[in-house]
């Protein structure tokens, strides 16, 4: 039975946590609470969503719709614990605040929540404030979220009270500790398959990547490293460099025919990769290289001038962790990657079950079946949906067993040769 938390406990660990969002919202409320003249406020009620669209990957960009207003503006932004978003600025930014909340809602316009409205008529979806005449209204709501947030930390076991907060202060020290790293045994390695039309599989790409469970415990046993997402990039981007380093380190020979790196845009301009690059020579389309969809929208620019010049090298390019409900806020052939992974999840498997079947077609065909891995596969249900859009190319636990099936036959017909 889980454990419950009254009010004052969890209030407790909200000021415990200095540097969570939860306490620092209630510090900017306090001060709110005396210069509330010119300020409005909105609360975005995303812990309303249906679980399956409460995902870490569609909050960040639902946060990341309101740079325009936080980066050139006096405005204050925090992402609670339950996945509520809570802003203050100016209220001459009004119609900016529109425009990006206009955004999260074509980001999650197949959920309900979108089209629920109050007895008033007034949607469920976010909640304004004038602070100097509905001052005690927001506090009441925004105290309220930032309960029932910690209290969600509290009872996952994420909480400050048990781990510590990665912080600018002990950045320095797990940066130090990550120049250090040897990568070799933190490497983890997943494939990817294609399926002809004969059923066959064959080897499309193994990607190699870190274990970064493993990595905390050897280097953050008590950290929680991906309590703030820009942090944790800047961490992954020296992560980045001890992958080349260890990669240049090795004759090509000894890799599999065709490798898939998960690096940050930025590392691509770095003296690392120039390295590795030089390494590689002319085995560059034997390279896949992916990136996150938050990374390649924090600087579209720079994604597109990284794309050409790898692609121009010979290297192929992959956007990873694209999920389904993403897919209704932008058109991701626009990005033209050579490959775009999309997860086997709530929504892609759900359209075997309902009348999806022709939206997720559409999406695919899109982008082009050719270009689309479905990742995240763990059963033949997905392989066998997948086959049914046009899509060959598989990655997953599913797959991972196809994967040992097809080495443990190979084996068997080298002995009995």
């Amino acid at each position: 039975m889980a454990q419950e938390f009254s009010d004052a406990q969890v209030m407790k660990a909200i000021r415990a946590e200095t540097n969570g969002p939860e306490n620092k919202m209630l510090e900017n409320l306090s001060y709110l609470e005396g210069k509330p003249q010119g300020q409005c406020a909105v609360i975005v009620h995303l812990s309303q969503l249906q679980a399956a669209n409460r995902k870490p990957d569609y909050i960040r960009i639902a946060e990341r719709a309101f740079d325009p207003i936080t980066l050139a503006h006096n405005a204050e932004l925090f992402v609670l614990g339950n996945f509520d978003i809570i802003l203050t600025c100016p209220g001459t930014r009004v119609g900016e605040i529109d425009k990006a909340l206009n955004i999260i809602r074509m980001l999650f316009q197949a959920d309900p929540l979108i089209e629920k409205r109050d007895i008033s008529g007034e949607e469920l979806f976010s909640s304004w404030y004038d602070l100097e005449e509905d001052f005690d209204f927001f506090k009441e709501s925004a105290v309220s979220s930032a309960l029932e947030g910690m209290r969600i930390k509290l009872s996952s076991g994420t909480s400050a009270m048990d781990d510590e907060t990665l912080t600018p202060k002990n950045l320095d020290q797990l940066a130090r500790a990550f120049k250090k790293l040897d990568a070799r045994p933190l490497m983890r390695h997943q494939s990817a398959v294609q399926i002809g039309a004969n059923g066959q599989g064959q080897l499309l790409f193994r990607e190699y990547f870190v274990s970064i469970a493993d990595l905390r415990k050897l280097v953050a046993p008590h950290i929680d490293l991906l309590a703030d997402r820009w942090l944790f990039q800047f961490l992954t981007t020296i992560l980045d460099q001890r992958v080349l380093h260890m990669l240049r380190t090795q004759p090509l020979d000894d890799l599999p025919k065709n490798v898939s790196l998960n690096l940050n845009i930025q590392t691509i301009q770095s003296k690392d990769f120039q390295l590795f690059d030089q390494h590689v020579g002319n085995d560059a389309s034997r390279f896949i290289l992916e990136f996150q969809p938050v990374d390649v929208f924090s600087n579209i620019f720079v994604y597109e001038e990284v794309r050409d010049l790898l692609q121009n090298r010979g290297y192929k390019v992959l956007i990873d962790a694209l999920q389904p409900l993403v897919l209704d806020y932008f058109d991701p052939s626009m990005l033209l990657a050579d490959y775009y992974k999309i997860a086997w999840g709530d929504r892609l498997g759900g359209a075997t079950r309902k009348d999806g079947q022709a939206e997720m077609r559409e999406l695919i065909q899109s982008i082009g079946a050719s270009k689309v891995v479905i990742s995240h596969v763990d059963s033949e249900e997905a392989v066998r949906f997948g086959l049914l859009l046009g899509v060959q190319r598989f990655q997953g636990f599913f797959v991972d067993k196809l994967v040992e099936a097809m080495t443990q036959k190979a084996a068997t017909s080298l002995k009995g040769a």
